[in-house]
């Protein structure tokens, strides 16, 4: 998509939809609308005095132009009240209007960011969130689409102009962060979207290959390298599917001497069908998206020749299927893992944590990260316990998990810390083996965890679950229907920019 900023006035405006936002108990002057507002005539002036419309968060007001120049459709936001301005209720604003413009299949838009009367401080973050709220909102996965493709169309132009002249700059600053954001975001929602037949060990690793550029490499460590290297869990996973897994090895080099290293692994099960403990159909309907953490991963990679934070970014996924041929491995078997340790296998469709536990011990083998966190739609537990709101955060880093809950809150991406005390440790442990792969269902988004923590050593340490954020969040920029989030690109590059 093509973002572009003009210093013009609304009534130069000749896109489908023009979209402002306006605050609760303000007037077109005090909201910076004036120009937009005689370009229609008065109508919002007319609206506000009929009190049609008050700016309240919940309310949207569709108005048309009413000249031959100008936008044909103006759609205004309500924003509520000024002083409770976050970009998140930004982003959610503009959300609703990229909603509506993916109803009226919009090719080119325009927006006004509300920037007039707001902080310095907060004037970027408000760009960047109006950008992301309305692109993000009007996402469509039509690949598949072959009749009826023409009546699916993409946002293909978005255009951004002030509400004072003043603002241009912070424009300008915001759509270039906004661009390299929903860009990621939307490459990570249709790897997530693509079906299992497509997208499978061996073409993630071809995908991976195509990000290759002059601060990216990749490394692809094949079947046999993976014995080698006596990736046992990872293997186990991926035995029982005729498409053998991978390793996939990303790195971002910024150039700099002595740059730190912040390590990311995401769970890449490609498919899971829960091994020999099958799924049930239900449930195996939208295990293609079971990659969703590796997705963030390569949604991060796309961005960061462009986002260039100031730090050294390793990224590993461990890709497989979970399938139940006839070389599955099974309940009761006791595999050994590239750390060396043993696990017996409580439940074949505890995969993500055995994948991850290679990829996490690996990483840190052959890289020795100052810091390393994983991401993965690991556990139903995590989901119940804190719906489709919040992605489940534990670890041993206390600054880091700082770092990642204040990203939470800029781009919307929350994060809430859960405890993870010795006592969950416990509950994997194993009469045969050194560990089993599953602690029950008590905690069990925390006794997953703690499983992992077996193979950090002393790294410092977080552990992300998107099981219940990775698609059917309730916030107007997410997806329609079980069309995925895109969760964690833009939560890690935020915190890549704070913690370089």
């Amino acid at each position: 998509m093509q973002i572009t900023v003009f210093d013009k006035d609304p009534s130069d405006v000749n896109a489908e939809l023009l979209v402002a936002g306006l605050f609760k108990g303000e007037n077109v002057v005090d909201s910076g609308l004036e120009l937009l507002d005689a370009a229609l005539n008065g109508q919002l002036t007319l609206a506000l005095e009929r009190e049609d419309f008050k700016g309240a968060s919940d309310q949207t007001l569709s108005l048309y132009g009413v000249k031959d120049t100008g936008p044909r459709r103006v759609l205004i936001v309500g924003l509520g009240k000024r002083n409770d301005t976050t970009p998140e209720k930004i982003r959610r604003a503009y959300g609703k209007a990229g909603r509506r413009g993916r109803e009226l299949r919009i090719k080119h838009a325009c927006i006004i960011p509300p920037l007039k009367g707001n902080a310095e401080e907060l004037k970027h973050l408000i760009v960047v969130a109006s950008v992301e709220g309305f692109a993000l909102a009007t996402y469509r996965f039509a690949k598949y689409i072959s009749k009826k493709k023409k009546n699916y169309p993409s946002l293909e132009r978005l255009e951004l102009i002030p509400d004072d002249k003043n603002n241009i700059s912070y424009l300008e600053s915001g759509a270039k962060t906004a661009e390299i954001t929903v860009d990621a975001t939307v490459f990570a929602r249709d790897l997530f979207t693509t079906p299992g037949h497509d997208l499978y060990p061996q073409v993630y690793a071809e995908i991976a290959q195509s990000l290759e550029s002059e601060h990216i490499k990749v490394e692809i460590l094949q079947e046999d390298s993976l014995k080698k290297l006596k990736m046992g869990a990872l293997l186990a996973v991926g035995q029982g599917s005729a498409r053998p897994p991978v390793l996939i090895h990303l790195t971002y080099d910024p150039g700099i001497d002595n740059a730190k290293t912040f390590a990311i692994v995401g769970k890449g099960i490609t498919f899971d069908a829960g091994g020999l403990d099958l799924k049930t159909a239900a449930g195996m309907r939208d295990m293609k998206g079971d990659m969703g953490g590796s997705a963030a991963v390569m949604g991060v990679f796309k961005a960061l020749e462009k986002w260039r934070p100031q730090c050294r970014v390793e990224g590993f996924i461990p890709a497989a299927e979970n399938m139940p041929g006839g070389n599955a491995y099974r309940p009761g078997d006791v595999i050994t893992s590239h750390k060396g340790l043993t696990i017996e296998i409580d439940n074949t469709d505890a995969e993500g944590r055995l994948a991850l536990a290679d990829g996490l011990s690996y990483a840190i083998e052959t890289v020795k990260p100052d810091v390393i966190i994983d991401i993965a739609t690991l556990t139903g537990a995590c989901l119940i316990a804190l719906g489709h709101h919040a992605t489940g955060m534990m670890g041993t880093d206390d600054s880091l998990a700082e770092l990642l809950t204040e990203a939470g809150e800029v781009t919307g991406e929350r994060v809430w810390r859960l405890p993870l005390w010795n006592d969950y440790t416990k509950q994997i442990a194993s009469e045969i083996a050194d560990m089993k792969n599953t602690g029950g269902r008590p905690g069990g988004a925390i006794t997953a965890a703690a499983f992992l923590k077996e193979f950090v050593g002393d790294t410092p340490w977080i552990h992300l679950d998107i099981a219940g954020t990775a698609d059917e969040v309730p916030v107007s920029y997410a997806p329609h229907k079980k069309l995925p989030t895109g969760v964690g690109v833009r939560l890690i590059l935020e915190v890549l920019n704070k913690w370089a």
